[in-house]
């Protein structure tokens, strides 16, 4: 059977081309395929401002907008943390310095950047800041204060840990010239730089707060458009409008509530009876959840969006059986990816093909992606071939292991799929549930031997969704693989100008995750988010981190 839709992307999927704001008169088109940034040399101009969609109405003040999540928030430091289950609730409170237009997601517009100008030579980039912007405790916000951010993120200090760091390995120095001025040094070309610094975690936090209390994991204080109000673990998290904010008319609503719904059901009831107005993608029901909401009440609003998200199986390679490659190979081999796409999330997700968005201009071709092991049909020869394995590597009789897992819903039941799956192959397997925020402490820490993840990348660019989960030390490379050759591609692809020679290095990248199976991808994720239509002016996003600062969106009541 032929791996249905794995190529058919739907049509809301925004690919990755981004219009780049540095010395033009106007924003330059991206160079073929999309994703490779082009640099500019004339006079600087303005960073480009949001893109205009049809209004649908004047947008009214006031109001305060109700959501509903399924995830606790495991802290607030958005710097120590890889989960989406932050930028939901906290996203409104903070600036980054650049951004992806929420309105048309392949354009990277300014946020704390004004403008910004790339050097001849593609490696220096200096960004001039929006003047009079303050921090919700009254202090005016200095380039300073954006190069304390971003020291933190790309150059953590001891007791800091910064799970995307690893992908800002061409970053020489940060510095701050002037009170505006920001300047950014590389040592090297990278096709994706801006979009590395859109990427929603790299909020701007008052550095004096962060001293002051070591971290910011209890406290919220940036220059967003929207105030920290009140937390209640668990329950409820509040944030009120900032009438200093430096976006001029914005934002038009009074505050945001975002309810935290762990339960669907009661999730659902509350959409239904208008307590909540919309749950977000990471939120949404599944496919035939949104058709039957939709029926019962017309007035709702839904949208799919197949993400760079997945959900997939993560060996501790620094442990056995998982350092050996053969076993790790073995279950590569045994999945069987379309049965996994019917079960997990009532087959609302995709086959999990590939290690590079499926239908994306990196992913491989699709002659070669089907009949590679352990993807091409039928399984019968692959779960063969995976007992060889097996039985080559001294566990013919099969062993015991443990499949950690989230009280994340795909994520149980895709350890539960995960483990019918490796019983076929004799391998008893114990599944091990904790909260998110514990879970996430044991991955980053290595405590596990298989753990099955939910995980939510913030884009599809491989310096991204391959450098954050295959590169030697980046915090989510959870078991501990490492290969040398790999690392050097992918630094190469990073660097590469021309496109074409960035997308064969990104696939031999995708060979080498393949024979070595470091990591599994059982699902590629499709998220429905659904809202009543009084929301107005709220553009879901190709990322569930991206598109919760909600300064444009108004309640028509």
């Amino acid at each position: 059977m032929q791996p249905k839709g794995l190529f058919a992307i739907a049509s809301c999927f925004t690919f990755l081309g981004f219009f780049v704001a540095s010395c033009a008169p106007a924003a330059l088109p991206p160079a073929s395929p999309k994703g490779a940034t082009q640099v500019a040399t004339a006079a600087p101009a303005a960073a480009p401002a949001p893109s205009t969609k049809p209004a649908a109405g004047q947008p009214k003040y006031g109001g305060v907008l109700a959501r509903g999540s399924r995830h606790p928030i495991p802290h607030f430091d958005a710097h120590q943390e890889s989960s989406g289950a932050i930028q939901f609730p906290l996203s409104s409170v903070y600036s980054i310095l650049v951004q992806n237009d929420p309105r048309d997601e392949d354009r990277i517009i300014g946020d704390l950047a004004r403008s910004w100008d790339i050097s001849p030579d593609g490696l220096v980039y200096a960004f001039l800041l929006n003047e009079g912007v303050k921090f919700h405790n009254g202090r005016t916000l200095t380039s300073q204060d954006v190069k304390f951010n971003l020291d933190r993120v790309i150059f953590p200090p001891k007791g800091v840990l910064s799970p995307r760091k690893e992908l800002y390995q061409a970053v020489v120095k940060i510095d701050d010239p002037e009170p505006l001025t920001l300047k950014i040094t590389l040592k090297n070309q990278q096709a994706s730089f801006l979009q590395l610094l859109a990427l929603e975690e790299n909020f701007v936090f008052a550095p004096e707060v962060v001293k002051q209390k070591g971290d910011m994991k209890q406290d919220a204080v940036g220059t967003g458009p929207f105030k920290f109000q009140s937390y209640i673990p668990g329950v409820s998290f509040k944030v009120q409008k900032n009438a200093d904010y430096f976006i001029k008319g914005r934002p038009y609503l009074d505050g945001i509530v975002t309810y935290i719904l762990v339960d669907e059901t009661a999730r659902f009831a509350a959409l239904r009876t208008k307590q909540i107005q919309m749950v977000p993608l990471t939120a949404g029901p599944t496919g035939s959840q949104a058709e039957e909401l939709r029926k019962r009440e017309p007035r709702l609003v839904a949208e799919a969006k197949l993400m760079p998200n997945n959900t997939g199986l993560n060996f501790n390679t620094k442990i056995d059986p998982w350092n050996d490659v053969r076993v790790r190979r073995a279950v590569n081999l045994a999945i069987d990816r379309e049965a996994a796409a019917k079960v997990v999330r009532a087959g609302s997700y995709n086959a999990g093909y590939g290690y590079t968005l499926p239908g994306s201009v990196w992913a491989l071709p699709e002659q070669e992606l089907t009949s590679m092991a352990g993807f091409r049909k039928p399984k019968d020869q692959d779960v063969a071939e995976a007992r060889r394995l097996l039985a080559e590597a001294g566990y013919s009789d099969g062993f015991k292991t443990t499949l950690m897992t989230s009280t994340t819903i795909q994520a149980k039941e895709a350890a539960e799929f995960s483990k019918d799956q490796l019983a076929r192959l004799g391998i008893s397997g114990e599944i091990q549930v904790f909260e998110i925020a514990v879970t996430r402490e044991r991955l980053y820490r290595g405590a596990f031997q298989i753990s099955v993840v939910a995980d939510a990348s913030p884009h599809l660019d491989p310096d991204v969704l391959l450098g954050e989960y295959y590169i030697t030390d980046s915090a989510k490379n959870y078991g501990r693989w490492s290969n040398p050759k790999f690392d050097e591609l992918y630094l190469a692809q990073s660097m590469a100008k021309e496109p074409a020679k960035r997308r064969e290095i990104i696939w031999e990248m995708q060979r080498i995750i393949h024979r070595e199976s470091p990591r599994i991808i059982i699902t590629w994720t499709k998220y429905w988010a659904v809202w009543w239509d009084e929301m107005k002016d709220w553009f879901p996003q190709s990322s569930v981190k991206g598109g919760h600062k909600f300064q444009d969106v108004w309640l028509a009541r």
